[in-house]
């Protein structure tokens, strides 16, 4: 039997049992006991229904104004295609220098009351992620490649960013029809004249910035050997795992929420770069990022002395090949360079060996030539004149 309503039957009854005995047969002490029965008395039954334990008032209770203004910010920040969870919007309103903003539990639990919340299932926690991050600027620069649709015509065109891994800035960003190597030079580039070369440079497998895909022994694409010759590091990410360049997927997101919220949908390439330009700069020096505290990715980059290259070249990888030479005797090296055998080497199986710059071609077992690559010059030089050559038929 519940405490309160005993004790009122003990009222009612009056069964000759003794104050203590009751107290002692309820496990409760005598100011207890008193209490209830004064309510009781005063109040009958309802007296002794639960009463609310909240004090009477709050000093640090949420404003309604600090209420009204978290929700007016995560309209704001729906409207102009930004994130506007509880973090997002705290750290704007203190990038705003808002005074006496709750802590961002505070402002989630504003927006639930508010109904602004959708319940989601539970998700593995942040902590149990493994997370890694290089300790200076420039020290490590992420590329990839997103397909999008153009809303206006239905053409489908890539975008391409190079983000800076420690403080997320965009280093630059190019709109184009395909990923191709070509333009993934041309961004690379144009990041490389504003911030300075990185020491390291990670993609993923795409072919346009990796020839591994190729075959273990396919050696290096235009994209690796030019950075090798800046004695920049390419560094490719382990397939099917896409969390190796993690932080340049999820601003993805980011990027597709923006540009969906704009008034004015691209319906051309020169209209997307012109919103991927906008965009970089409002994400770099407005937007306050989550994953390094709230700053903007502009400030972080310039907090700390920039990372430089090694100051001697990486090592290529070696490349053994089997080569069949085309129509005019010309071997392909790789990069576009070729070595011109002679026409009578026409359709002959030549096995390259290359190590960056140093070839070795073989017929067989026999040597036939040994050189290095003059970089300045696609087509090298030839083994001997046109019309010799000393070929077995």
């Amino acid at each position: 039997m519940d405490v309160r309503i005993a004790i009122a039957a003990f009222e009612l009854v009056q069964d000759g049992l003794t104050v203590a005995e009751v107290c002692r047969r309820l496990s409760i002490s005598r100011d207890t006991y008193y209490r209830y029965r004064s309510r009781y008395r005063d109040e009958g039954l309802s007296g002794l229904m639960p009463r609310s334990t909240a004090p009477r008032t709050s000093p640090n209770k949420t404003t309604p104004q600090v209420a009204r203004l978290i929700c007016e910010k995560q309209d704001e920040l729906i409207r102009a295609g930004w994130d506007a969870g509880a973090r997002s919007i705290r750290y704007w309103l203190l990038s705003e220098h808002v005074p006496g903003l709750p802590s961002e539990r505070t402002v989630h639990r504003v927006l639930v009351e508010a109904g602004r919340v959708t319940v989601s299932p539970a998700k593995r926690p942040r902590s149990s992620y493994r997370r890694f991050e290089y300790p200076d600027p420039n020290a490590c620069w992420q590329l990839d490649g997103h397909e999008m649709v153009l809303p206006a015509t239905g053409e489908m065109v890539c975008v391409l960013r190079v983000i800076d891994d420690f403080s997320r800035l965009s280093l630059a960003s190019r709109a184009c029809a395909v990923e191709n190597a070509q333009d993934a030079w041309a961004v690379i580039a144009t990041a490389i004249e504003r911030h300075g070369p990185p020491a390291m440079f990670l993609t993923d497998g795409g072919s346009a910035f990796t020839s591994r895909r190729s075959g273990p022994f396919s050696g290096m694409s235009d994209v690796e050997a030019r950075l090798r010759a800046l004695h920049v590091n390419p560094v490719v990410a382990s397939p099917h795992h896409p969390q190796t360049c993690g932080k340049k997927e999820r601003e993805w997101r980011t990027w597709e929420r923006w540009v969906q919220a704009q008034p004015q949908q691209p319906s051309t390439l020169e209209h997307l770069q012109r919103l991927l330009d906008t965009y970089d700069v409002l994400y770099n020096t407005r937007r306050p990022h989550q994953g390094i505290g709230g700053l903007t990715p502009a400030y972080r980059y310039g907090s700390r002395p920039k990372a430089k290259p090694s100051t001697r070249r990486p090592a290529a990888p070696l490349v053994v090949a089997e080569r069949t030479a085309d129509a005019a005797g010309r071997v392909a090296l790789g990069q576009r360079y070729t070595y011109n055998l002679g026409r009578d080497w026409a359709g002959a199986r030549i096995t390259l060996v290359r190590d960056d710059l140093d070839v070795v071609l073989l017929d067989g077992m026999q040597i036939l030539v040994r050189f290095t690559i003059d970089p300045a010059r696609k087509p090298q030089r030839l083994l001997r004149p046109r019309g010799t050559s000393s070929r077995c038929q």
